[in-house]
């Protein structure tokens, strides 16, 4: 009797947490005989599945599948701009970029993958157009003493994507320590901050890709409604962290308020001799209770 040969394939994932991953495969059961190696680099992580049957691989698979649904961009040898092009051409999605910034992010990842000019423009008819790109800006409406690039990316993100007539349109505002990526779309604007450590190319594809499947986003990328995202102030102020003890102070607040009225009144009913207040206090109780054998009226 020969030994069934193992089989295997490889999953490709970007922005899932590598606990998360492992916890996963912890819960396969015995029965599928299936293990799996996983490795991360970065935001994006790669799982080896190996089972002793097809049908212990495919099991595994679709529980990784299910798990990941929205991080999930391939398997294999696909890559993520490759993800991206598949994704952009099957939902029939037309991307641009607003500024050069987002171009440099992207262009020279998706130029020699096959259907990407079906799907990017490549500046052609965006910023990188002599017409476009003046129009553009001055559709941005920002005022001349502008300097924040994140209000700057916002604004050309919106207003390329009107003027072009595509469905997404992305922009980059490059800061001192990291950069915001900016995807518009009809429904508002996604925003990431990407520290100058990462790949902030990765993460925008992974955006879009997620974006034009209709996914959620990974954990971390923000979204601005149409109408939010069309204000000048656009950066909602942060929310002051509230001490832990001030819950506390407020309580006692309350209940010294509270026995401060009780006070009060306990006062007023005895002519304020509280020596008394017991004695009267049990006279009204009696009075209201009735004795035995007494007839409620």
């Amino acid at each position: 009797m020969t030994q069934q040969q193992e089989t295997g394939c490889v999953l490709r994932l970007f922005g899932a947490q590598s606990t998360a991953v492992g916890k996963t495969v912890e819960n396969f059961p015995p029965q599928w005989r299936a293990a799996a190696q996983w490795k991360s680099r970065g935001a994006e992580t790669l799982v080896a599945l190996q089972a002793q049957s097809p049908s212990g691989l495919k099991k595994a698979a679709q529980a990784l599948r299910q798990a990941f649904s929205a991080d999930l961009y391939g398997a294999g040898e696909t890559t993520l701009p490759a993800a991206v092009v598949e994704a952009l051409e099957r939902h029939d999605k037309l991307l641009i970029c607003a500024d050069a910034a987002a171009g440099a992010l992207l262009e020279a990842r998706l130029e020699n993958l096959p259907g990407a000019e079906k799907v990017f423009d490549f500046g052609a008819v965006s910023y990188a157009n002599p017409k476009t790109g003046p129009l553009i800006e001055k559709r941005a409406r920002l005022p001349k003493d502008c300097t924040d690039p994140l209000r700057q990316a916002l604004a050309r993100a919106q207003a390329a994507r009107r003027v072009v007539g595509a469905d997404l349109s992305a922009a980059c505002a490059e800061r001192e320590n990291d950069c915001v990526l900016v995807l518009s779309c009809r429904k508002g604007c996604f925003l990431r901050t990407v520290p100058a450590g990462e790949n902030p190319a990765l993460w925008l594809l992974d955006i879009i890709r997620r974006t034009a499947a209709n996914k959620p986003q990974a954990e971390g990328t923000g979204f601005l409604p149409a109408r939010r995202a069309a204000k000048k102030d656009v950066l909602p102020s942060p929310q002051p962290k509230r001490h832990p003890l001030r819950r506390v102070c407020m309580t006692l607040l309350v209940l010294a308020l509270l026995a401060a009225l009780a006070a009060v009144g306990a006062w007023k009913y005895t002519n304020g001799n509280f020596y008394a207040l017991p004695e009267q206090l049990r006279a009204l109780l009696t009075e209201h209770v009735p004795r035995p054998g007494a007839t409620l009226v």
